[in-house]
């Protein structure tokens, strides 16, 4: 603020300073003083924050050409005006915090944040002297500014002395008023207000799903069963994908958590072929346009015109060429009947393919349990497996001796002599528990080799992994095909049967009234749409005006943003993932408290139900209504051990990593995470940090990376701070479509083939700010998970090492003490496989546990000619889908193959239990 504005933007307060160092009154406020009077009043009028401050911290230059002073308080409080008894109190709330835009000026934005997140006053209620103690050591050692002025709280100026030419603190304490301006949100309100003016309609709308009254949240019944939802997917799509279309086909709301490099955009862009070609009006919006935009390409290559781009004025050119294509696109191939009909026969070959996996992971499973029951059992009679079978198939075979010891074991008269003569004549010994358990394991035995051979048959008499993943591969191959022409085929046809409406729109959109009317009627052509959220009013505010809405990025989505999209959905899929970058808020705590109290807004109740502005996305609101949410389970993007790391770390190891890293450009002989050690000083520049010899060893490194690499590979730069960044792109200097330098936020859906880390942290950072960064899980989650190939760190190890946190995992990790090793979990079926192989292959050399193009191997056959990965496959666990756990199985199989041919052995664990 300027020190000329007196009276404008700020008063002075004189006397003793009381509203941040809390001498209050009974009711815990004090009277407004006679000199600031009008100045609240009139804040009142324009709806102004009321903040004090104190103290002044001037600062000397020019403006308009002439010398100007300007100010801003060290500390500040939020203040409320009250009435009581016709007088206007003044009501301090909230914490005393620095400044923000002073300390962010000062210290720069990441030591600004720290602090803010740091800071705590010492005193107590009028304790000043404490107070004063407390702003002389926060002036120097913080801001590194001089008391110009004697900080003395209790004795207060009546102005703010600007004669002294020095920047520095003055003794002065002020009340000064900041407007509130809505700015961009200024539509959003509009939609607002016109969502609490028709409240009534939000019963049959996705907004529904968010009331927290269990009546209104209760579902209607669903559009269709899940069951019978056609999917549509020309791109391929995996069972947790597959259960996420059919649930937002079908649900009112949907909620999936996308973590990176699982297939987010791919799912969108099948759930909009799907709604399409089911007759639906679909709209995709997002927080950000990069979101937007990757779905729209992604929709566009498949079939042009499927998705509309528009929203804000920029994209309105976008949207008219969009819609002249459509007004006048050549007409289909074929009809949408004839196409749905080959997407049915396509859908019925992949899934008798997939039951055929089903069959054969059964089988295996009910093997090996089976295999598992004769050893426990024949440990139970003292014999081994081999032993057991050669006696009881002399003796008419062991199911008939499985009832003939079942009898025995029963038996009451002469039940003693009964047992002991049975087991003598198959040469049994009597266990430690007696005649009838020894005769009761019998039968166990038995009935268990019984059950081995009923399901034999069935596993070793069918197709081998090579024709099963071959059949699958052609099937899926196939319904792609199928779908990407349904939905070319629909667009086309819905667009030529009414293209008099699109050509209404074109006009309408050219004349001077609103459009909306046209719109609506548009969509009946044109189904498919994309908004960013702050564009939703590009549609008319009516209830259910979209079949589905789907609302990707939504944790970087404030609430309110995706109201007036779930208003105008019949049904909607929330997108979004915790553990990437958060939604900004720049609501400070004091004002959404007064906001609160003016709503009757109680905190534990939006504590409750995840909706507190500051605290919570759209996402976490989303996920909250439906108490879970589905997840996107499979990985593509990073090296396997990057995205093991990540796996861990972030995700509890949910993630079924499936990175084919073959022909990807990479570094010979190098680990994906790589740590460069630099003992760097870091230090202030501008409003953030850099690391001068970082900035030299990422340079260094850029360059190496760029002669060593295939010349198609690209390269990233990543840091926490915009000054590393800035630098290091003005040093690199080269326009080069290969090397990208940003912030994590500015990395945010982007990938590079090799990423460069830079941590900046070093000798001459405050430690604040370090423990800022560590605390940052998000933001390390979105730079490690950007590295295709290999990730390097750069950073000062031994400073990180001493740390615990997610810095000294990734040194781990580049030290090989983090490694995905095969045989974990497999308990004895890792000895099991040992003597298996090595007599199944006598003179070669069995190895347990190997890396095999990133990913773990149970064991490694040598022999004289050949290497050959074995990957052991234990079946599918009791309640897993069998075809799913089958498929995953031979994809894993194929990804420890050499790129020209598949040469991995998948070995079932029942074979283990051959005898």
């Amino acid at each position: 603020m300027s020190v000329s504005d007196h009276g404008k933007a700020y008063v002075c307060l004189s006397g003793s300073e009381r509203l941040l160092a809390g001498v209050l009154d009974d009711d815990h406020g004090i009277s407004t003083p006679p000199d600031a009077e009008k100045f609240v009043q009139q804040a009142i009028e324009q709806e102004s924050e009321l903040w004090a401050g104190y103290p002044a911290v001037v600062t000397h230059g020019t403006r308009n050409g002439g010398a100007a002073s300007n100010f801003a308080p060290l500390l500040v409080r939020a203040v409320e005006p009250v009435h009581v008894d016709g007088e206007i109190r003044l009501r301090p709330y909230g914490p005393v915090i620095p400044h923000p835009g002073l300390a962010a000026e000062r210290l720069g934005e990441d030591d600004a944040a720290a602090l803010a997140e740091s800071y705590q006053p010492t005193w107590h209620a009028g304790q000043h002297d404490r107070m004063a103690v407390d702003i002389v050591h926060l002036l120097r050692d913080e801001y590194a500014l001089p008391a110009v002025q004697k900080i003395e709280p209790d004795r207060l100026c009546d102005r703010i002395e600007v004669d002294t030419p020095v920047s520095g603190a003055r003794n002065s304490a002020v009340l000064y008023a900041v407007a509130r301006n809505p700015g961009a949100t200024a539509k959003l309100l509009k939609d607002l207000e016109h969502i609490e003016r028709h409240a009534g309609q939000i019963k049959v709308t996705a907004l529904a799903a968010l009331s927290p009254e269990p009546a209104e949240r209760a579902l209607p019944a669903p559009d269709h069963r899940p069951q019978d939802v056609r999917l549509v997917t020309p791109l391929p799509a995996n069972e947790s994908q597959a259960e996420i279309l059919r649930s937002a086909m079908s649900h009112r709301l949907t909620v999936a958590t996308g973590p990176p490099g699982t297939g987010k955009s791919q799912l969108v862009a099948n759930l909009v072929a799907t709604a399409e070609a089911a007759g639906e009006k679909v709209l995709v919006a997002s927080t950000n346009n990069q979101a937007v935009d990757e779905v729209c390409g992604r929709c566009e290559r498949l079939s042009p015109g499927s998705v509309v781009r528009t929203g804000s004025r920029g994209y309105r050119e976008a949207e008219a060429a969009a819609l002249d294509y459509l007004r006048t696109v050549e007409p289909p191939a074929s009809n949408p009947q004839t196409a749905q009909a080959r997407l049915d026969v396509a859908g019925d070959r992949l899934r008798a393919a997939r039951l055929e996996l089903d069959r054969v992971a059964s089988a295996e499973r009910a093997l090996r349990e089976a295999g598992e029951a004769r050893d426990v059992h024949a440990a139970e009679l003292e014999a081994t497996v081999a032993e057991l079978l050669g006696l009881l198939r002399d003796h008419d075979g062991p199911e008939s001796v499985a009832r003939r010891a079942e009898r025995a074991a029963d038996a009451k008269l002469l039940g003693e002599w009964r047992r002991k003569r049975l087991l003598r004549r198959l040469g049994l010994r009597v266990n430690s528990s007696g005649t009838a358990a020894t005769c009761r394991a019998l039968a166990r035995f038995g009935h268990a080799d019984a059950a081995w051979q009923s399901v034999l048959p069935q596993a070793v008499g069918g197709p081998d992994d090579g024709a099963l993943a071959t059949r699958l591969a052609t099937a899926q191959r196939e319904v792609e095909e199928t779908a990407a022409a349904l939905l070319e085929i629909t667009v086309r046809s819905s667009a030529r049967h009414h293209r008099h409406l699109i050509t209404e729109l074109i006009r309408a959109q050219n004349g001077d009234g609103s459009d909306w009317r046209a719109v609506k009627n548009a969509l009946t052509a044109v189904r498919g749409w994309a908004v960013t959220s702050l564009s939703a009013r590009r549609f008319p505010p009516e209830p259910a005006l979209f079949d589905l809405v789907i609302i990707d990025e939504a944790s970087q989505c404030a609430i309110p943003h995706i109201l007036p999209l779930l208003f105008r959905a019949r049904r909607a899929l929330v997108i979004g993932d915790v553990m990437q970058l958060p939604h900004v808020s720049r609501l400070n705590a004091e004002r959404e408290a007064v906001l609160r109290r003016e709503h009757g807004l109680r905190p534990e109740w939006l504590e409750k139900y995840r909706l507190g502005f500051r605290r919570y996305s759209a996402f976490h609101a989303a996920e909250r209504s439906l108490g879970s949410g589905l997840l996107l389970d499979e990985h593509f993007r990073c090296h396997p051990q990057i995205a093991a790391f990540v796996n861990e770390r972030f995700y509890d190891g949910n993630l079924n990593v499936l990175t084919d890293i073959r022909g990807r450009p990479a570094l010979p002989a190098r680990p994906a995470i790589l740590w460069s050690d630099v003992q760097g000083q870091a230090r202030k520049s501008g409003t953030s940090w850099i690391n001068p010899v970082e900035i030299e060893k990422v340079l260094e490194s850029v360059r190496y990376l760029l002669e060593k690499l295939p010349g198609d590979a690209t390269v990233g730069v990543v840091t926490p701070f915009k000054a590393q960044a800035e630098m290091v792109q003005r040093r690199w200097g080269a326009v080069d479509g290969r090397v990208r330098v940003g912030t994590v936020h500015t990395f945010q859906g982007g990938e590079r083939d090799v990423m460069i880390f830079s941590l900046v942290a070093g000798e001459g950072m405050r430690p604040g700010t370090i423990r800022w960064i560590q605390r940052q899980f998000n933001l390390w989650n979105v730079a490690i998970t950007r590295a295709r190939s290999h990730l390097i760190v750069v950073g000062d190890a031994a400073l990180w090492e001493g740390r615990r946190g997610l810095a000294a995992d990734l040194r781990a990790a580049a030290s090989g003490e983090f490694t995905a090793e095969g045989g974990q979990g497999l308990g004895d079926l890792q000895a099991r496989l040992f003597r298996f192989l090595s007599n199944q292959n006598p003179g070669s050399e069995v190895d347990l546990g190997a890396i095999v193009n990133g990913h773990p191997a149970d064991a490694m056959v040598r022999t004289a000619d050949e290497e050959i990965p074995v990957i052991l496959d234990p079946g599918p666990p009791a309640g897993v889908d069998a075809a799913r756990h089958l498929r995953l199985m031979l994809r894993r199989r194929d990804l420890l193959g050499p790129a020209e041919g598949i040469t991995a052995r998948r070995l079932p664990a029942w074979k283990l239990y051959e005898v």
